[in-house]
């Protein structure tokens, strides 16, 4: 067995990114999710939520060169998960496809909650 995947079993799949490190990469995206936009410098609640996502996913064989991170909000994180992309913009593609289909079931959801409160209020 590699080396590598040795390592991956005993650690997990996703490594820790330094704190050096990932100030560096937030410095160089100017804290500011890479998929929504969500900018960390806004507030102190944006600034707890900043990650770093890879890319072309490490638990996919994804580098960890600078290259391959970028900043991320924890949500679009979430979304984008361990699936592999081939660039920033395909990744950022389907994440904001996915947030918007999401936005649209949040809408329906609040839709219904307020038309059952409604109907409980007559």
């Amino acid at each position: 067995m590699p080396l590598k995947k040795i390592h991956r079993f005993f650690s997990g799949n996703v490594p820790r990114v330094p704190r050096e490190e990932a100030m560096k990469i937030f410095k160089r995206d100017h804290y500011k999710c890479q998929y929504c936009g969500l900018d960390g410098l806004e507030s102190f609640e944006n600034w707890m939520i900043m990650t770093i996502d890879h890319i072309h996913a490490y638990a996919k064989g994804g580098s960890l060169k600078a290259d391959n991170q970028v900043t991320a909000c924890q949500p679009c994180n979430t979304i984008k998960g361990t699936r592999d992309f081939n660039s920033l913009a395909d990744a950022r593609k389907y994440v904001q496809g996915k947030r918007a289909e999401w936005h649209q079931v949040y809408q329906d959801q609040l839709q219904a909650m307020r038309g059952a409160r409604s109907a409980q209020a007559s």
